[in-house]
């Protein structure tokens, strides 16, 4: 082994050094020499590790404040000849929980905060923006959806449950069972706007104006039909559909995330209410972020409330709504694995859109713009169609778009 650090006095010569390094490494406080070697080349970490970015680090980002100072050997300068970065420190302080952060907010603590300032909550901070000697800036966001529901088709745990979840018109009927304007003006004070995941008109590879509100709207006479169509007529004395297994009610498990930028834990809640009315039973399970990730990533979740946010850059930032991503993907980690290694790793897709949409978007590399943005509409077509992706409520500056600003 022959390695070198930047800054460290810890080098590797040959296997001989091993038992040292790790000496040191434990004497550093560290398990092994890996994890030392992961803390020294770390800048929010280590702050005595050089930094040709804009903020060197001198209090750690695992302490309850992460310090940083500009630093002064950075290569950018502005338009004038200006050394850059302008300002000298950036402090930020941990926040217990999300309702400290608020109030700190409300009462003019921060200098700036958009993070987990939430929309519901908009009336209070308008309420004290004076007292507190701040502003309100709202960004509305390009992404159709705020907060939608993700279901993983790849799911196999229980084979009833699989087989609806992989059902295009169940999720359909699912869609069409969410009163979205309850919903908007519930959460999201009435200034988002409700209908599908698909990205606006002004997105240029927006579906079009009609797949907005495809399967996006509110139809529970259609709703309930199209389920008695799939087979699920049984129904037990509360007016829930059974399983067609005869093992009881047909229970679908809805993720919310904790401590998430949108109030999904009450917005589950609330379809848990709606569903009602199609017969269709709810658990909603809300789940630390780090487990529930862990849960999509071995595909033993049903539905998974997250953000679309980035899919109106769907080439760039395709993984909430297609699974192509094995970094990160909450609608069939096993199809992502396998459309990522072409085959040798994870589970083919057995709905045939989804191998068209993959198609489809493997195919736009090396095509110009224009032929790209048609092939990207066609692919947002058959998401809005195959609702592996329901929306809700979007365009609106719910997630990250509430900034407060000091004056």
């Amino acid at each position: 082994i022959s390695a070198c650090l930047v800054g460290s006095e810890m080098c590797i010569r040959d296997s001989s050094s091993l038992e040292e390094v790790e000496r040191k490494a434990r004497a550093a406080g560290f398990d092994s020499w890996k994890s030392h070697i992961r803390f020294r080349t770390n800048w929010t970490l280590n702050t005595e590790l050089p930094v040709l970015g804009p903020w060197k680090t001198v209090t750690p980002m695992n302490t309850p404040t992460w310090a940083m100072e500009r630093n002064p050997y950075y290569w950018a300068v502005d338009t004038t000849g200006n050394q850059l970065p302008y300002i000298d420190r950036i402090v930020m302080g941990l926040a217990e929980n999300l309702e400290v952060l608020n109030l700190r907010a409300i009462a003019g603590e921060y200098d700036l905060q958009e993070r987990h300032i939430t929309l519901p909550k908009l009336p209070v901070y308008i309420e004290n923006q004076k007292k507190g000697n701040y502003s309100i800036h709202l960004d509305t966001s390009q992404s159709g959806c705020d907060t939608a529901l993700l279901v993983n088709t790849a799911y196999e745990a229980d084979p009833e449950v699989a087989r609806w979840l992989g059902d295009r018109e169940f999720r359909r009927a699912l869609s069409l069972g969410i009163d979205r304007d309850q919903l908007n003006e519930t959460l999201w004070l009435g200034i988002g706007t409700p209908g599908s995941a698909a990205p606006p008109e002004e997105v240029p590879i927006s579906p079009g104006r009609e797949y907005r509100k495809k399967w996006g709207v509110l139809d529970i006479k259609r709703a309930n039909a199209m389920l008695d169509n799939i087979g699920l007529t049984k129904k037990d004395s509360e007016g829930f559909r059974l399983r067609t297994d005869g093992k009881g009610r047909l229970r679908i498990e809805l993720m919310p995330v904790s401590a998430q930028f949108t109030p999904d834990t009450q917005l589950a809640e609330m379809i848990k209410q709606q569903w009602k009315k199609i017969g269709i039973d709810a658990d909603v399970k809300e789940t630390e972020r780090s487990l529930a990730f862990t849960k999509t990533a071995n595909a033993e979740h049903h539905i998974m409330l997250w953000t679309v946010g980035g899919s109106e850059n769907l080439y760039l930032f395709p993984r909430h709504v297609l699974p192509v991503d094995p970094a990160e993907c909450h609608i069939g980690m096993p199809f992502a694995r396998w459309y990522a290694t072409n085959g040798a790793q994870g589970k083919k897709p057995t709905n045939p859109e989804m191998l068209r949409a993959f198609d489809l978007y493997r195919s736009a590399a090396g095509k110009k713009e224009a032929e790209r943005v048609k092939i990207a509409q066609q692919i947002w077509k058959i998401i809005v169609e195959e609702c592996w992706v329901i929306g809700m409520v979007g365009m609106s500056p719910a997630r990250m778009g509430v900034r407060i600003v000091k004056n």
